[in-house]
């Protein structure tokens, strides 16, 4: 009698060493991808909640700016996720060759101005930019190229969003490119007139917020 006591416990603790082993070898993998699945599932919905949020802010720019593309030609175009990218063309902004905003182009950021405020978690890029043609020597001596002429019409353009329309610093940079990133052909003055622009970016909050999670 004890020994067929002792040889079922033996069954019993064998049975449980193989219910574990079976446990980890065949339920415990599928339990793990399971839990792996969720986990995408729930950064997808996440993932999805974000495009639909910037969609929304999209398509409140694009009523704001209704107006303002018919007055001027303004181009708005969106770089998927990454942001959102406005086009004014220099000529609508500045007097020929000079840096100072017009009465025009101080209307036009204003209306600009309502986008950025809207999307108020966006980072703001001040892109300057212009064509190849070269600095007439009357105004050689205080803009020496068009890097310099690039540059002061960006800084130019954060000032008065700063300083009259109540943007904060801290959320906007300014970059000048001169004529190293022409969008025209510079042989044609239509392609001049194109290439001479300010490009303001808005760096979309939920495109780093991905970014972030993909280095994670």
């Amino acid at each position: 009698m004890r020994f067929l006591a002792i040889l079922l416990l033996l069954i019993i603790i064998a049975m449980s060493i193989y219910g574990v082993y079976h446990y980890y070898q065949s339920y415990k993998p599928a339990l793990d991808k399971y839990s792996e699945l969720v986990s995408e599932n729930k950064t997808l919905a996440e993932y999805i909640s974000r495009l639909r949020s910037d969609q929304m802010k999209k398509d409140s720019v694009l009523s704001i700016l209704a107006n303002t593309k018919n007055e001027v030609d303004t181009q708005i175009i969106f770089d998927n996720i990454t942001g959102t990218r406005i086009t004014l063309e220099s000529e609508n902004l500045f007097e020929s060759g000079g840096y100072v905003l017009n009465k025009k182009g101080k209307g036009l950021l204003k209306k600009t101005a309502e986008v950025l405020l809207k999307m108020s978690d966006a980072e703001i890029v001040i892109e300057g930019h212009t064509d190849n043609q070269k600095i007439g020597p009357s105004i050689k001596s205080l803009i020496p190229s068009n890097w310099e002429l690039s540059a002061l019409r960006a800084i130019n353009v954060m000032k008065y969003l700063r300083d009259s329309l109540g943007i904060v610093e801290k959320r906007m940079y300014v970059a000048a490119y001169g004529e190293t990133r022409p969008i025209a052909d510079n042989s044609t003055e239509d392609g001049r007139k194109k290439n001479r622009r300010i490009e303001i970016f808005l760096k979309s909050s939920s495109f780093n917020k991905i970014v972030e999670d993909t280095i994670e």
